[in-house]
């Protein structure tokens, strides 16, 4: 069988060999798609261990895709190839950006960490890290007034 399309197959990889097919198909020129984290502490880690995107040429066979070292076999639904549009892929890409955003942000700082605000109302004043909360925020712990006090403030506004 011979490739005359510009789809996206997934291919399933042999066990831990991820970056291996990665290497052979950029060897053959074939265009792949193996979402890593890009930040934090899984950084380069693969998102979807086993798995690859594969954007065959047209000209190339099942048969060369499917023996390239790393590579195991073409994922199926009976007869049916998994498949995804180049959309799907930059859809994919954008997530996996936006997920290691998140996550680099929300693994900066830990319960009982020293902190400073600097910005807001509460600008220069030091605190206590104490958790995540929704919406791009923190909970920290200031003394004020010889009392202290638990505020929510934006990660931005935090150091």
């Amino acid at each position: 069988m011979e490739f005359h399309t510009n789809i996206w197959y997934l291919v399933k990889t042999k066990p831990l060999m991820e970056e291996v097919a990665e290497i052979n198909l950029s060897n053959q020129g074939i265009e792949y798609c193996l979402p890593r984290f890009n930040g934090g502490k899984r950084e380069g880690k693969v998102i979807f261990p086993g798995y690859i995107f594969v954007k065959p040429k047209t000209g190339n066979t099942f048969q060369s895709i499917r023996s390239t070292r790393g590579l195991s076999d073409f994922i199926r639904f009976g007869m049916a190839f998994a498949i995804a549009s180049n959309e799907t892929i930059d859809e994919l890409k954008e997530a996996v950006d936006i997920m290691t955003d998140k996550m680099d942000q929300t693994n900066l700082y830990q319960n009982g960490e020293q902190i400073l605000i600097k910005s807001g109302p509460f600008k220069d004043f030091n605190a206590i890290f104490r958790n995540y909360d929704a919406d791009q925020s923190a909970i920290v712990l200031i003394n004020f007034l010889r009392n202290k006090l638990q505020v929510r403030v934006k990660l931005d506004a935090i150091s």
